[in-house]
């Protein structure tokens, strides 16, 4: 016998909540009619019109939230002035640390005394005016006292040159003095900064310049040995910490390489096999709930921003907000369950499963070693973004860098263990569990469904880049950060369709979140 599935009641959109029949009492010939019509009856309605709703929605947030990014990229407003941020000084005290850190490791080797007044580049000198006196006192370290009052002339001049958008503050004009004074009893020998300031001067030094304030402190010779040992062993040690990320970048490269060589192989001789498994239904109420999450996600994140700006809280308990912001938003897997899938049936849907935990875990190093082959073009084309950008961008000497970043690396700069946990909790914990259930999970569950009736590689193909492009564009990285960041995405969409579950593209994101947050926090 034939059966056929009832028609869909015209006031509910067909495809919102589309069951598979019952089977049970069916022969395997009617069965096999009976999913086919339903198969059928769900490739005819590939959205509905809560589905299209949700993809106006999702289109028109992501779109905004790229394009307010985008425009502060493509047309910066410089602050030019003020007191500079640590972030502002931080290439500038790495640059001054290796090359304090080579000199000491030469002088240890006791080999030939190199030239290196050509090791700081001419291009830092440029940005906060902070930033030019750190300038100067390297220059100082380098070539002497002289270089250090040759700087400083140079740099009134350009002051005096743009007094009309340039106003020095309180804590600038004393920096300026104060370095001025150290000059000048250095070169009549004395070099001990304890004799020449007092302490809220040398505090005052340190806070604002950072590791190279404590450099023009502790000038080379100077009688507080101890505390100049302590400040070469630190050049030394980011030296020595660069070199080995230097040297670990090459290993994971050829990691990486062999392991995008041994998948492929794997992947032709079928030795791998796809666990994604295709619902062709509900596919509508999944891209209703992606839509749930941004306005959740996105709603809660804008109002905590106002009312933590009036509250004046500290970095870290913003961040500590963040982070239940992050978790909070998940409330929207209630939307599936109040539709009527059972939340058994949505754990199976978006991946929230795992029958071989350290199995799932496991396979993630080799799946992220290969996804790093694919961020080598994403690199590549951020940096072609970058000097375009640059090439009609006009920017002012004094005023703030303009360069791709992450909002994170303020909070890295200005350090702290309670910033650094929060930090590592919202980066390497919450943004892995969140974005790949909302991604890979609820999105990537609803774009594979709604184009599964294309062949494989074209559904999987699809539901990859499109989930990767939003993925990309909601991240504050703006422009620079799509080609790198779509190219991560794609890495975890394929990792979700090779196992099945999350748990792998998880364990990928938060091993790429902990990389290149320790990374930063050497770095930086």
């Amino acid at each position: 016998m034939t059966t056929t599935p009832p028609e869909p009641d015209s006031e509910q959109d067909p495809n919102d909540l589309v069951p598979l029949p019952t089977t049970d009492a069916l022969s395997d010939g009617d069965e096999n009619e009976l999913v086919e019509a339903a198969i059928v009856e769900a490739s005819s309605f590939p959205l509905s019109k809560t589905g299209i709703a949700a993809w106006v929605l999702v289109g028109s947030v992501t779109l905004l939230m790229f394009s307010l990014v985008a425009y502060s990229q493509l047309f910066p407003e410089q602050e030019i002035g003020g007191d500079a941020s640590p972030s502002e000084l931080m290439t500038l005290q790495m640059q001054g640390k290796l090359i304090v850190g080579q000199e000491q490791l030469l002088a240890l080797a006791e080999g030939p005394p190199t030239d290196t007044s050509q090791s700081l580049p001419e291009q830092f000198d440029s940005g906060s005016y902070e930033q030019r006196l750190c300038y100067a006192i390297l220059k100082g370290e380098l070539e002497g006292a002289d270089a250090v009052n040759e700087q400083l002339i140079q740099l009134d001049k350009k002051v005096l040159e743009n007094k009309d958008v340039l106003t020095l503050t309180e804590d600038q004009n004393k920096l300026r003095e104060l370095i001025e004074k150290l000059n000048q009893e250095y070169s009549q020998g004395n070099l001990d900064s304890s004799d020449i300031l007092p302490l809220t001067d040398r505090q005052l030094i340190e806070s604002r310049l950072g590791w190279t304030g404590q450099l023009a402190l502790l000038p080379k010779e100077t009688p507080l040995t101890a505390q100049r040992d302590t400040l070469e062993s630190e050049a030394i040690t980011m030296l020595v910490l660069i070199f080995v990320i230097a040297i670990a970048g090459l290993f994971i490269g050829l990691a990486s390489l062999i392991s995008l060589i041994v998948l492929g192989i794997r992947f032709r001789k079928k030795k791998m096999q796809a666990n994604f498994e295709i619902r062709f239904y509900n596919h509508n109420i999944y891209i209703e709930t992606f839509a749930l999450w941004m306005i959740l996600f996105f709603g809660s994140s804008l109002g905590s921003s106002f009312l933590l700006a009036q509250f004046e809280l500290d970095p870290a308990n913003s961040l500590f907000v963040q982070l239940l912001i992050f978790f909070g938003s998940l409330i929207c897997l209630v939307w599936p369950v109040f539709r009527g899938i059972p939340f058994s049936q949505v754990r199976q849907d978006i991946g929230w499963t795992c029958s071989h935990p350290f199995k799932e875990i496991l396979s993630a190093i080799p799946t992220y070693l290969a996804t790093l082959s694919l961020l080598l073009p994403g690199f590549l084309a951020m940096f072609i973004l970058v000097a375009l950008v640059s090439s009609f961008q006009e920017s002012h000497e004094f005023g703030s860098p303009i360069a791709p970043g992450h909002p994170i690396q303020e909070l890295i700069a200005e350090g702290g263990t309670k910033m650094i946990l929060m930090i590592f909790l919202t980066a390497c914990v919450a943004a892995p569990i969140v974005e790949e259930t909302v991604f890979r999970g609820i999105l990537y569950r609803h774009l594979r469904d709604v184009k599964s009736f294309s062949a494989r590689w074209m559904s999987v193909l699809f539901a990859a880049v499109i989930n990767a492009l939003i993925f990309a564009a909601i991240h504050p990285q703006g422009i620079y950060g799509i080609p790198v960041l779509a190219m991560l995405a794609i890495g975890f969409s394929l990792a979700r369709e090779w196992r099945g579950s999350l748990v792998s593209s998880m364990a990928m994101h938060a091993i790429h979140n902990t990389l290149v947050t320790c990374v930063s926090l050497v770095i930086l």
